[in-house]
């Protein structure tokens, strides 16, 4: 029973958005190669949006839930157990998700506050991600 009402759990908000970026990655055979040993949860919440994204990696597939953010406990890192955690506006999202914000660019707007980041390693493997979508001949 509850394994039904978590595949009837609908994403709202930012994960839709999410989700279109990266469900490409879970029909790719280079990317399940390359990741089939990774398994991690990313809490990506919106600043400026009601809901944000859970990107979980398993082995190489890819799924993305959503999660209401406001109150601010609903993000607790025990209560969703992620393991990394990036906020920002949904700009910023984007031009890292299109690849037209630099590392540079990045630890910039970390270092004025606009992105706050949890478990930077693990955060690397959405920046691989997004390069592996963007990239051709990887």
């Amino acid at each position: 029973m509850v394994e039904s009402n978590q595949e009837n759990k609908k994403i709202r908000g930012f994960a839709v958005l999410i989700n279109s970026i990266l469900a490409p990655l879970s029909e790719n055979k280079r990317f399940q190669d390359k990741f089939r040993n990774v398994n991690t949860k990313i809490l990506l919440n919106a600043s400026n949006l009601n809901h944000a994204a859970i990107i979980i990696v398993d082995k190489g597939f890819v799924r993305v839930e959503s999660i209401p953010n406001k109150p601010k406990e609903n993000l607790n890192k025990n209560k969703v157990r992620w393991n990394a955690f990036l906020e920002m506006d949904t700009q910023t999202f984007l031009a890292i998700a299109l690849n037209r914000l630099s590392l540079f660019g990045i630890a910039k707007k970390w270092l004025t506050r606009e992105i706050k980041m949890r478990g930077i390693r693990k955060l690397l493997i959405l920046l691989k991600m997004f390069r592996f979508l963007t990239s051709y001949n990887e």
